[in-house]
């Protein structure tokens, strides 16, 4: 709509004020005022707002304004030479059909010089009006993303202070427990140095393997601090996978899951196997815990957790990756990730 307003508005005003400038040639002189095609200006104006529009779509569906201003020029020349010769040969061939050949070349000369303005003046104002709508635009996402990065500074810096205040507590917590409770004692520690772990961790997309089996650890520290005898912990893992790594705390949520929809469930003692190996260019990890009667009804929670480490391969390594979760035996439940190695140069 208002690119149709601004149309009518602009073709309509150059024919209207045409009208009035011949309108004043006649008063000022009557009797040398030749007569005209009073119809002349007007389907001139028609002509040229037909042109226009179809020079617009030209310029939208060839994708004008995203070129770089080399090519633009180039472009800009010919449409208007070329809208400006057809607009002049137009309205000379049609509309002054009539009149002489001394008069049709006279008015191909003045129109030529008419459209070319007219022509010229409309395509200066659609580019400067869209450079100046980007402008606009581009300087409002430079606002927002000045904001993002203050606001996103601001959660890093609580961040900073948030972990800072938990590690303090914990030590205070630690100092009032007395020495003959060492696992107690040893309990904060272990808790300390997984948040640690998880909340210090700089962002990236993985971590060396190796450090994410020392985060497992010391989680599974705690828990062997809360089932005693009752957990037991397997390990089979390939030396090779220090030389590799994984997304982080991907990991240490398969072995949290193991934990609370197996071992936990479980009456009699329980073991969960790690496992972990390098093959034909993909690391191979699986953890296994034991099942129960109460699987199907925990077949949806665990079904959340699988589809977010699902999500984060995905985003990671694309379709090169894959984690399933199944039942081998009635009795045991694993689950297993297999993603691309990308060894270390000294490997």
């Amino acid at each position: 709509m208002v690119y149709w307003g601004c149309q009518l508005f602009g073709w309509g005003g150059v024919a209207l004020f045409g009208m009035i400038i011949d309108a004043l040639q006649a008063l000022a002189s009557p009797l040398t005022q030749q007569s005209q095609d009073k119809s002349f200006l007007p389907l001139t104006c028609l002509a040229g707002l037909i042109a226009s529009h179809l020079l617009r779509l030209l310029i939208v569906e060839g994708g004008w304004l995203e070129m770089p201003p080399k090519k633009l020029i180039l472009r800009y020349a010919m449409a208007l030479a070329l809208s400006t010769l057809l607009l002049s040969v137009t309205g000379v061939l049609f509309f002054k059909a009539s009149a002489s050949g001394e008069v049709r070349t006279d008015t191909f000369t003045i129109a030529l010089m008419i459209n070319s303005s007219l022509m010229g003046a409309w395509m200066a104002i659609y580019f400067l009006f869209h450079f100046y709508d980007s402008f606009q635009k581009a300087r409002e996402e430079q606002v927002l993303l000045r904001e993002a990065v203050t606001r996103s500074q601001l959660e890093a810096l609580q961040l900073q202070l948030n972990p800072h205040f938990l590690f303090n507590a914990l030590n205070s917590i630690r100092a009032l427990i007395p020495s003959a409770a060492p696992e107690a004692r040893e309990g904060v520690t272990r808790l300390a140095g997984v948040l640690r772990s998880t909340l210090c961790s700089k962002p990236g997309n993985t971590v060396p393997f190796a450090r994410e089996m020392e985060l497992v650890r010391d989680y599974l520290a705690i828990e062997k601090l809360r089932f005693g005898e009752h957990l037991h912990i397997e390990e089979v893992m390939d030396p090779i996978l220090d030389q590799v790594n994984i997304p982080p705390l991907m990991l240490l949520t398969m072995v949290e899951n193991a934990i609370k929809h197996g071992v936990q469930l479980q009456e009699e003692p329980a073991t969960v196997s790690i496992a972990g190996r390098v093959e034909r260019g993909k690391v191979i990890l699986s953890v296994q815990s034991p099942s129960s009667e109460g699987a199907k009804d925990r077949d949806s929670s665990l079904g959340i957790g699988l589809k977010n480490i699902r999500e984060r391969l995905q985003l990671i390594y694309g379709s090169e990756a894959s984690a399933v979760l199944e039942s081998p035996r009635c009795f045991f439940t694993r689950c297993a990730l297999t993603y691309p190695s990308h060894l270390s140069r000294d490997a």
